[in-house]
C-alpha cells in the first residue's frame, strides 16, 4: 500500500489531477462566458425596454401639450404633480430643460430620479444616456443595497418647452436571476468535476495497471535469471511498445552478462597457462644439482613466458578499453602512411624470421599536399595496423609477401592488409574478431592469445570505422580497415 505522501505524488494521482484542472478550466471558462452573456443580453433588453418606454410616453407628451390640454408654458409648483404609468414596475419622471422636475410616476412617492452630469450632456448629444446608480441616491426612503437602471432622454419636439425624459427600473430581480444563475454554474462546474475526477482516477487506474503488473515483474526479476522476458499485453499501445522495449533491453544485457563471463573465463584461461609454466620451472629449479646451461635455459623460458603475460595483460586493457566505448584519451590529426609505416617497421624483425617481405603502397598525396589524416589516438590506431600485420605474417607462407595498402575516398580512408596464407573456412569468417578465437586446425607453429583481431575491431569502433575480412580467390585473405577522414579545418590547424 502507498503512503498518502506517496499516494499524492503517484502518476496516476497527477494525471488524474492535471485532467480534472484542465477540464475545470474549460468549464469555468465556458461558464464565465455564459454568465457574462447572459448578463449582458439582459442588460441590452433591459435598455431597448427602456427605451421604448421612454419614447412612447415623449410621444404622449408632445400629444398632450399639442392637443391643448397641457399649455406649453405651464410649470408645475412643487411638489411636482404625479400619475399613474401605463408600465408598471417602472420610475417615470419629466423634467424641464434646466432639469426641474416637473412630473413624477406614483411608484416614486417622494422619491426622485438623480438628475447627473451625465444625464445632462443628453441634451448636447441628443442621445439616451443610461447609468447604473445606487438606490440610496434616489433619497431617504429608497431601497437599501440595490442599484437602479437609469435612461434619460432629451426631448426638443416642444421648441418652446423642450424637456427631459427619465424612466427608471430597479435591477433587484435582474441581479437576482442573475445571482441564481451563477449560483447553477457553479454547482453544475463543482459536480462536473467531481464526475469527471472520478472517472478519470477510474480510467487512468486501468490504463496504468499494466505498468504496474510490469513494475511488479521487474522488482521480481533476479540477475541470475537473465533469460526472463515480460510478457507483453495484447493491446498493441505505448505499454506493450514500453514491454517490448525492455525486452530488447534484457537482450543486451544478457549478451553482454554473458560475454563478460566468456570474456573472464578466457581471460582466466589465458593468463592461467603462462604462470603455471613460470610455477613449473621454478620447481624443476629448486631442485639440487642444476647445471649453468639449465639455468641459462630457465632464465630464457621465464623471460618468454613473462613477455607472452605482459603482452595478454596489454591486450586485455586494451580489450576492455575499447568494448567499454571509451573515447581516445590523446586524440590529435594523425597521417595515416605515417601509422602504417610505422606498424611495418616494428613487424618487419617478426616478418625477416618468418622469412615473409612486407609491401606498402601508400597514399598519394594531392596536388596541394594533402595527405589522409585520422582524427584519433595515434597509440590505438598503431596498435591497430601492427595486429593485422602481425596477424598476417603467422599465417603467411615464407617467401610470400604481405601487401598493405591505403586507399582515400571521398570521407574515408581504408587500411588493407592481404596475405597468401591458407586463408579462413568460411564457416569462420563471422567469428574471426570474437574474443580468444581461433580458426580450428590452424597450424601449430601459429602462436597467439585470440585477441588481435577482437582489438583491431574495438579500436576502429571506439574511431567511428569498421573492419571485414574476405577471402581472395588467389588464396590468402584481406582484412580491410575503414576510418573517417580528420575535417579539413582539423588538418589544416595541425
Amino acid at each position: 500500500m502507498l503512503s498518502k505522501r506517496r499516494r499524492f505524488q503517484s502518476l496516476r494521482f497527477r494525471l488524474t489531477a492535471l485532467h480534472t484542472g484542465i477540464v475545470g478550466v474549460v468549464l469555468a471558462s465556458v461558464g464565465t462566458v455564459v454568465l457574462v452573456a447572459t448578463e449582458q443580453d439582459q442588460r441590452a433588453r433591459l435598455d431597448e425596454h427602456l427605451e421604448d418606454r421612454t419614447e412612447i410616453y415623449a410621444a404622449e407628451r408632445v400629444a398632450v401639450v399639442k392637443a391643448g390640454n397641457v399649455h406649453a408654458s405651464e410649470r408645475c409648483e412643487s411638489p411636482a404633480p404625479t400619475f399613474v404609468p401605463r408600465f408598471p414596475g417602472y420610475f417615470l419622471q419629466l423634467r424641464s430643460a434646466d432639469g426641474t422636475v416637473l412630473q413624477r410616476s406614483e411608484s416614486l412617492g417622494d422619491l426622485t430620479l438623480p438628475f447627473t452630469d451625465a444625464a445632462s450632456l443628453s441634451r448636447d448629444s441628443f442621445s439616451p444616456t443610461f447609468e447604473t446608480i445606487p438606490s440610496e441616491a434616489m433619497g431617504p426612503g429608497a431601497p437599501p443595497r440595490g442599484s437602479i437602471r437609469v435612461l434619460t432622454v432629451f426631448n426638443d419636439a416642444l421648441e418652446a418647452d423642450p424637456f427631459y425624459v427619465q424612466i427608471g427600473v430597479l435591477m433587484d430581480s435582474m441581479e437576482h436571476s442573475i445571482g441564481s444563475l451563477r449560483r447553477v454554474v457553479v454547482i453544475a462546474v463543482l459536480v462536473a468535476l467531481l464526475l469527471v475526477g472520478f472517472v478519470s482516477w477510474l480510467l487512468v487506474g486501468r490504463s496504468l495497471a499494466s505498468v504496474a503488473r510490469v513494475a511488479r515483474a521487474i522488482d521480481e526479476f533476479r540477475p541470475h535469471d537473465l533469460m526472463a522476458r515480460f510478457d507483453a499485453p495484447a493491446t498493441n499501445d505505448e505499454i506493450g511498445e514500453m514491454v517490448v522495449r525492455i525486452n530488447l533491453m534484457l537482450d543486451r544485457l544478457s549478451q553482454s552478462f554473458l560475454s563478460q563471463e566468456r570474456f573472464i573465463v578466457d581471460a582466466a584461461h589465458e593468463l592461467k597457462t603462462p604462470l603455471a609454466v613460470l610455477l613449473g620451472e621454478a620447481q624443476v629449479l629448486m631442485q639440487q644439482g642444476r647445471t649453468p646451461e639449465e639455468h641459462a635455459r630457465f632464465v630464457a623460458n621465464v623471460q618468454d613466458e613473462v613477455r607472452q603475460l605482459a603482452q595478454t595483460v596489454d591486450s586485455l586493457l586494451t580489450l576492455a578499453r575499447a568494448d567499454a566505448g571509451l573515447p581516445p584519451t590523446a586524440v590529435t590529426a594523425v597521417s595515416i602512411n605515417d601509422i602504417v609505416m610505422e606498424a611495418i617497421e616494428r613487424c618487419n624483425p617478426t616478418a625477416t624470421r618468418r622469412e615473409v617481405r612486407l609491401a606498402a603502397t601508400l597514399a598519394v598525396p594531392s596536388a596541394t599536399g594533402y595527405v589522409p589524416m585520422v582524427l584519433g589516438d595515434a597509440g590505438l590506431l598503431l596498435v591497430l595496423v601492427g595486429n593485422l600485420v602481425r596477424n598476417a605474417i603467422r599465417y603467411s607462407q615464407p617467401l610470400k609477401a604481405v601487401h598493405v595498402s591505403v586507399g582515400v575516398f571521398d570521407e574515408s580512408c581504408t587500411v588493407s592488409v592481404r596475405d597468401y596464407g591458407p586463408g579462413i573456412p568460411p564457416a569462420f569468417l563471422d567469428r574471426v574478431f570474437d574474443q580468444f578465437f581461433r580458426v580450428p586446425n590452424a597450424e601449430s607453429s601459429v602462436k597467439g592469445i585470440g585477441l588481435g583481431l577482437t582489438i583491431v575491431r574495438g579500436v576502429a569502433r571506439v574511431h567511428g570505422g569498421s573492419v571485414e575480412v574476405v577471402n581472395e580467390v588467389e588464396g590468402g585473405c584481406c582484412f580491410t580497415v575503414r576510418l573517417p577522414l580528420a575535417p579539413a579545418s582539423t588538418t589544416s590547424a595541425v
